[in-house]
């Protein structure tokens, strides 16, 4: 097959990301430097940096976000690691594999609307630390902070567990074994080991996760009831309700960067320690 050829099966993919990708991003970025006139203008960028209110919003949308990634990180690394290294029952990997993804077939409203009855005051988990005696009155867990990240990391593990397995499952056993043979402890194996070689699946989790949880507007929106405000319902409003396109665009494009500097540093970081690491 000539080399030109080679690349035709690329087309159809090629299209549909200009169309329904890259297309709707320079919109919005076209639109976030214009004003109501047409004008070249840069009032909506400085507005969002320089007002409080808007920084505030900012600083809990990435506060979230991060807390979300790393405790999502620590749970899914170890129900991943329990899944790929501990269960030897190729039943019991069946049926752990089934439980950690069919929350994704399960729609984002549905989770959503559970949490707000799991985290309740007369919710389950309030329910049960008021008969345990650990609490003498239904703690918040609602309207706040505290509700989104609980329902976000329920929401968005999946995806973190099956980045890591993906690449636990596919680390060979013998590694183990010749690192025991050379007188590592089970915990130096891992770190030594183990570890290293899966950070592959902890930075396309944290990606994944950190983008997801980033850009989430239904869940935030549902548990907070609307009390705490991230970007994304800040840009909904903008877009939907004011009809404000151009400072929506710049609310959108300054979260774009931001992310991906954030996800550019992480990736630096990780990179850089565990090839340390290796070496050492």
């Amino acid at each position: 097959m000539p080399k030109k050829l080679i690349y035709l099966p690329l087309i159809p993919f090629l299209v549909v990301l200009i169309l329904f990708f890259v297309f709707p991003l320079l919109t919005v970025l076209n639109n976030s430097y214009l004003d109501k006139q047409g004008s070249f203008t840069l009032v909506h960028y400085i507005k969002f940096l320089t007002d409080p209110y808007y920084l505030n919003v900012l600083f809990v949308t990435f506060k979230i976000s991060i807390i979300v990634t790393v405790i999502t990180l620590l749970l899914g690394y170890a129900i991943a690691y329990y899944v790929t290294k501990v269960l030897k029952s190729k039943l019991a990997k069946r049926i752990a594999y089934v439980v950690i993804i069919s929350p994704i077939f399960t729609s984002a409203v549905v989770r959503s609307f559970g949490w707000i009855v799991i985290l309740g005051n007369n919710g389950f988990i309030n329910q049960m630390l008021l008969k345990i005696g650990l609490i003498d009155q239904p703690i918040q867990l609602l309207y706040n902070e505290t509700g989104i990240i609980i329902g976000l990391i329920y929401i968005l593990a999946p995806f973190m567990i099956l980045s890591l397995t993906s690449v636990l499952q596919s680390i060979d056993s013998r590694l183990d074994e010749a690192a025991a043979d050379l007188g590592y402890s089970r915990w130096k194996s891992f770190i030594k080991v183990t570890l290293p070689l899966s950070v592959p699946g902890i930075l396309s989790g944290v990606m994944m996760v950190f983008s997801l949880s980033l850009s989430s507007y239904v869940t935030p929106a549902l548990i907070s009831g609307g009390k705490i405000k991230v970007l994304a319902m800040l840009i909904y409003e903008q877009m939907t309700q004011l009809m404000n396109w151009q400072f929506g665009g710049a609310m959108s494009f300054v979260m774009l960067v931001v992310s991906i500097v954030i996800l550019m540093v992480n990736n630096y970081l990780l990179k850089t320690r565990w090839s340390e690491g290796g070496r050492s």
